[in-house]
C-alpha cells in the first residue's frame, strides 16, 4: 500500500494533487488539470503491482472495481455524495468497533483495587524479572512547518498495562494512588540500574518520569556515577505536579543538586487548567508537558484560550511539548498555539511511516 500511494508522489506535485487513504485501504486522488491519460499511466502500473490479487480482476475497465473516474466539472455532485458515504460508513464502522469494545470490556471480571499485600508481591515478583523486557520508548518530535517531524529524544518508560497483564492481571494497579506511588518508586530504581548501559547503545537523548525521593536517594548517586562513566549525554528528568507541590523545598534541593550535574528538569502531567498556574521561571524549570484533551478546545471559551497561550508564551513555545498527541486535532491545536514540539501515537505513527518511505524510496 505504502508503493501504491508513492506511485502518486510525482502527479501530486506536478498537478496541486494529493491522495486520501481510506480506513479500508481505498486510495482516492484528486488533481488539478492533469489529463485521464496521465493517471492512468499510474493506474496501469498500479494495475500489475496488484495482478494477483482477484478483487482488482474486472471487465470494464474504467468504471470496474479496481479503479473509478470522477470528472469534477461535470461529476462533482457525485464525487460528493461519495465521500459523504465513505463518511457514514466509517462512522458505522467505528460505532460497530465500540459496541464490541464495549462487550469484550462488559465480559472481564472486574480488577481489585490493588492492596498493600498485592504490593508485596508485585515488588517481589518484579524483583527477579528483567525490567528492560517492559521498557518501552516514545519519541518526543519536533515538527517543521511541512509537517514533517524529527525526533529530539525518547521518554522511557516502564508500561504499566503490560506489568499488569504479565504479573498480576487481577489487580487494577493504579487504584489506590498511594500505594502506586510506591511502586513507581521502586520502578524508579530498577530503571536506574538499567539505564546507563540502555542509554550508551541509543543515538538520542532521554528522558524518565522519577520521583523526587528517588533522585535524593544514594541510589541517583550510584547511577550519576555509572551514566558519567558511559556517556555524556543530557538525560531530562520528568517530575510530577502532584510530587513537586508536596514538598516544593526538596523539589528546589533536587533540582540545582541535578542541574549542577548537567541534567534538565520538566514538569509533566500539567492540563490546560494546571499549565498557566505553573510559573516556570520562578520554578527553576527547563521544559513543562502540557497534556493535550478535546476540553482544551471547550472549557472557557477563548479567555481560557487567551491564558493558556500567554503563559506558554511566557514558558517559551520551544520549551513546551503537547503530549498525547492521538490525532490530527491535537496537532492543529498545538500548532494555533504555537507549539513545535510533539508527543503521542499519531507522532509514533507518522515517524513510522516517514522511516518506512525513506527505505521504501
Amino acid at each position: 500500500m505504502r508503493i501504491a500511494a508513492n506511485s502518486f508522489e510525482l502527479l501530486a506535485k506536478r498537478f496541486d494533487g494529493q491522495l486520501f487513504m481510506m480506513s479500508n485501504n481505498d486510495l482516492i486522488f484528486v488533481a488539478r488539470g492533469a489529463t485521464p491519460t496521465e493517471v492512468d499511466e499510474v493506474v496501469t502500473r498500479l494495475r500489475y503491482l496488484f495482478n494477483e490479487d482477484p478483487l482488482t480482476h474486472d471487465d470494464a475497465y474504467d468504471t470496474g472495481k479496481f479503479c473509478t473516474w470522477y470528472d469534477l466539472d461535470d461529476e462533482y455532485d457525485a464525487f460528493v455524495a461519495l465521500a459523504r458515504s465513505l463518511k457514514q460508513q466509517a462512522e458505522n464502522e467505528r460505532l460497530i468497533e465500540a459496541e464490541r469494545r464495549k462487550a469484550r470490556k462488559n465480559q472481564q471480571p472486574p480488577k481489585v483495587p490493588m492492596r498493600p499485600e498485592h504490593l508485596g508481591r508485585l515488588v517481589e515478583q518484579i524483583t527477579s524479572m528483567d525490567i528492560t523486557s517492559l521498557m518501552r520508548r516514545q519519541p518526543i518530535c519536533a515538527m517543521a512547518p511541512d509537517g514533517t517531524l524529527r525526533p529530539v529524544f525518547n521518554e522511557l518508560f516502564v508500561s504499566i498495562g503490560d506489568l499488569n497483564r504479565m504479573v498480576m492481571p487481577e489487580v487494577n494497579l493504579t487504584a489506590n494512588a498511594y500505594l502506586f506511588s510506591y511502586l513507581t518508586q521502586y520502578l524508579d530504581l530498577r530503571i536506574l540500574k538499567a539505564l546507563p548501559e540502555i542509554e550508551n547503545a541509543v543515538p538520542l537523548s532521554t528522558s524518565i518520569n522519577i520521583n523526587i525521593g528517588t533522585i535524593l536517594s544514594p541510589e541517583f548517586l550510584e547511577f550519576d556515577h555509572r551514566l558519567r562513566a558511559l556517556t555524556r549525554k543530557t538525560i531530562v528528568l520528568e517530575v510530577q505536579p502532584s510530587d513537586l507541590f508536596a514538598d516544593v523545598s526538596s523539589f528546589m534541593f533536587a533540582r540545582d543538586f541535578v542541574r549542577n550535574r548537567g541534567y534538565r528538569i520538566c514538569v509533566d502531567g500539567l492540563t490546560h487548567l494546571t499549565f498557566p498556574l505553573v510559573d516556570k521561571r520562578k520554578l527553576g524549570l527547563d521544559m513543562q508537558k502540557l497534556i493535550w484533551s478535546a476540553d482544551a478546545l471547550e472549557d472557557g471559551g477563548a479567555e481560557r484560550r487567551k491564558e493558556l497561550v500567554e503563559a506558554i508564551r511566557r514558558t517559551g513555545t520551544s520549551r513546551v511539548i503537547l503530549c498525547r498527541c492521538d490525532s490530527e486535532e491535537a496537532f492543529e491545536f498545538g500548532r494555533s498555539i504555537g507549539l513545535s514540539l510533539f508527543q503521542g501515537r499519531l507522532v509514533d505513527q507518522q515517524l513510522a511511516e516517514m522511516n518506512a518511505n525513506r527505505k521504501v524510496a
